[in-house]
């Protein structure tokens, strides 16, 4: 019994952690951005509105993160690419927002 317990876990951990992997480093990435959105507003570099409008955007790009992850197990190339893209332009717009 404890043999078969062991190996159902083994092959549970062999299948899930390459999406682990993945939705491990976008998430990394949506978190270092909040902290970044939340530094600035606590520094006064980011206005309450431009707070809203960045922490809408990072709740969407975690809602299409969490779909895709949903929508089959793991990340496609093309949902990759396209929420790597999506984080690139909410860092420029964090950038701009704490530097205007």
């Amino acid at each position: 019994m404890n043999k078969l317990i062991s190996t159902v876990i083994l092959a549970t951990a062999v299948v899930f952690a390459p999406l682990a992997a993945q939705a491990g480093q976008i998430q990394s990435r949506i978190n270092h951005q909040e902290t970044r959105i939340y530094q600035g507003v606590k520094n006064g570099s980011i206005s309450s509105q431009e707070y809203k409008h960045l922490e809408r955007r990072e709740n969407r790009i975690q809602a299409s993160r969490l779909r895709a992850i949903r929508s089959g197990g793991k990340f496609t190339k093309a949902e990759k690419y396209r929420l790597n893209h999506r984080l690139n332009n909410a860092s420029r717009r964090i950038y701009h927002d704490k530097h205007d």
